[in-house]
């Protein structure tokens, strides 16, 4: 076999082109600080990384939800306190006195003046949402119906989900102000799964009966009150704002659409509805331990995904980082066989022919 000059130099040229090619892949490796800088490094490793940095995405959502989340707890936390001393300071003015009209007008207008304050927080925004609401975050809570003189709920019970990384989802976000189902406890409408009778200190006896016909999206409470002469005082409510309007009027011995009301039927009222503020109460407890259930596990997630999120960025750099050491002894062999074959390439390369035919 003739070996020619021209053998000598692509064989020179191919190692030279290798060997720089090599070199520059591994200047690269330092200067960055990765192994892999493009796709054809490595695409196995390139798919693997893209895998877990959309986890990562993933988890960095989820931590976002959980944080808008814990905010609108922490709101809806805040109201239903101001909503629970609002209904302390109702119990406070059921108290017995000596029957003046002056105390009467007093405690009338101080009732009145929780009730809209209790209206007012149950219509609370958050976000430019009604709380309350359920899905139907755009309208008011409750508002007064003059036909009826009551306050009717506008939302619905539906409830909200969020996600709160992957595969995980935090069910029953929002807290519904009212709903006709009496396993769902609400913090404004009046939780009732059947009649209730009650002794009043009088003698009298008050009956509450559930109604869910009336109202879809509520528990309507009638309410019979009978004294010991047989005689029945009816009326009814389905939601703290609707008592504390009784309440009020009772005071001023009239039923909310203004006919008279006798002191002995005030006062069973009043004693009836005390009763009753006692339920919201409770129902206010379990509502915000709810809140303190959905805040731990959205505290307890959020621990996780910041654990999985790490153990994803490790995977990435396990793969992604150059082991600087291995690199910079790999790029000084490089850098010997690339001078070594300079030297020889020059020496080859320099000879003439008539050094050939010697």
């Amino acid at each position: 076999m003739r070996i020619t000059s021209n053998i000598f130099y692509d064989h020179i040229s191919q190692g030279l082109m290798e060997n720089l090619k090599e070199l520059d892949s591994l200047s690269t490796k330092i200067s960055t600080g990765k192994k892999i800088n493009k796709p054809s490094d490595d695409i196995l490793g390139t798919l693997k990384t893209l895998d877990y940095k959309l986890t990562i995405s993933q988890n960095n959502q989820g931590q976002q939800n959980i944080i808008a989340a814990n905010n609108y707890l922490n709101f809806a936390s805040t109201v239903l306190t101001q909503v629970s001393s609002s209904i302390s300071n109702l119990k406070k003015t059921i108290l017995k006195t000596d029957g003046t009209s002056q105390d009467q007008t007093y405690y009338s207008q101080l009732v009145a003046t929780l009730r809209d304050s209790l209206l007012d927080l149950s219509n609370s925004i958050y976000l430019n949402t009604y709380v309350f609401s359920g899905t139907l975050s755009d309208q008011e809570s409750y508002s007064y119906d003059a036909a009826t003189h009551s306050y009717l709920y506008q939302g619905n019970n539906q409830q909200v989900s969020i996600s709160i990384g992957p595969g995980n989802t935090l069910n029953s976000l929002n807290i519904v102000g009212s709903s006709p189902n009496s396993t769902t406890i609400t913090p404004f409408g009046y939780t009732l799964a059947a009649a209730d009778t009650v002794n009043l200190p009088s003698g009298s006896s008050a009956v509450l009966t559930p109604d869910i016909l009336t109202n879809p999206n509520a528990t309507t409470v009638n309410v019979a009150i009978t004294d010991s002469q047989a005689n029945v005082d009816n009326f009814s409510f389905s939601n703290v704002i609707d008592v504390a309007n009784l309440i009020s009027h009772a005071w001023a011995q009239e039923d909310v659409d203004g006919t008279a009301l006798t002191g002995s039927q005030a006062q069973d009222r009043l004693e009836t509805l005390s009763g009753v503020l006692d339920q919201f109460q409770n129902q206010l407890l379990t509502v915000q331990g709810q809140i303190g259930i959905n805040q731990a596990q959205l505290n307890d997630q959020k621990i996780k995904l910041t654990s999985n999120t790490t153990a994803q960025q490790n995977n990435i750099s396990n793969i992604m980082d150059a082991d600087m050491d291995e690199t910079i002894v790999s790029l000084q062999k490089i850098s010997t066989n690339l001078n070594a074959l300079r030297a020889a390439s020059s020496k080859i390369l320099s000879q003439s022919l008539f050094d050939f035919l010697q």
